[in-house]
């Protein structure tokens, strides 16, 4: 296999990065006219600490190790280590309803979960797919997988879900989305002036006493 000349890494690749902080400049026009939009309040500003409790609960107690919570739109994307490859989309109304909730998503402790995902990569590594990589990236997953420990902390989780609300309700430069990693632990956040801050998990604290 080719793997190229160009040795640069990607923002967020294979590897885990806990001091990663960055930003992504998005449409000037779109910053510029941000205090010329007149701002509306939806299904997900009304709801929205009941919303992130469920959020929380999702990420610790069930299969769901990456979600992408729309806050404009009401959109919130699950991707389930019970169902690795898939991408689901649900409502924010719905993951409102008790019911709807425990009737889509299944139990798993965190713990439980990580020791899951170790065994999917494990057994990746000894599939002859596997050898359709690299030997660098064979030797680059190989390192990964045997330095996984903590799929996440716990407390740095808690922490970004419960400030999320506050990112929301800034005025002016407020929270448009989010994307929450356990497996790496990142978060990246799109403000309705088209930016995007991308993030560790531990970082998060960092960013949120500087703009808060």
């Amino acid at each position: 296999m080719n793997i190229g000349d160009n040795k640069k890494g990607a923002l967020v690749g294979y590897g885990f990065d806990e001091n990663l902080m960055r930003s992504v400049k998005g449409d000037e026009s779109l910053k510029d006219s941000v205090y010329n939009r007149e701002r509306t309040h939806n299904i997900v500003d009304k709801n929205i600490d009941e919303l992130m409790d469920v959020i929380l609960f999702l990420l610790l107690s069930t299969g769901i190790y990456r979600i992408v919570i729309g806050l404009n739109n009401g959109e919130i994307r699950t991707s389930s280590v019970f169902d690795p490859f898939n991408v689901e989309i649900h409502l924010a109304e719905d993951l409102l309803v008790t019911d709807y909730v425990f009737n889509h998503f299944g139990m798993i402790a965190l713990d439980e979960k990580e020791a899951l995902i170790k065994r999917y990569y494990q057994m990746l590594e000894h599939d002859e797919a596997f050898d359709y990589l690299s030997d660098e990236w064979q030797e680059a997953f190989h390192q990964r997988n045997q330095s996984m420990k903590q799929l996440t902390n716990e407390n740095e989780l808690r922490y970004i879900v419960e400030h999320i609300p506050a990112l929301r309700n800034l005025d002016g430069y407020y929270l448009r989305s989010a994307v929450i990693n356990l497996f790496n632990s990142t978060i990246s956040m799109s403000f309705n002036c088209d930016g995007t801050q991308i993030m560790s998990h531990q970082k998060f604290k960092t960013f949120v006493k500087e703009y808060l």
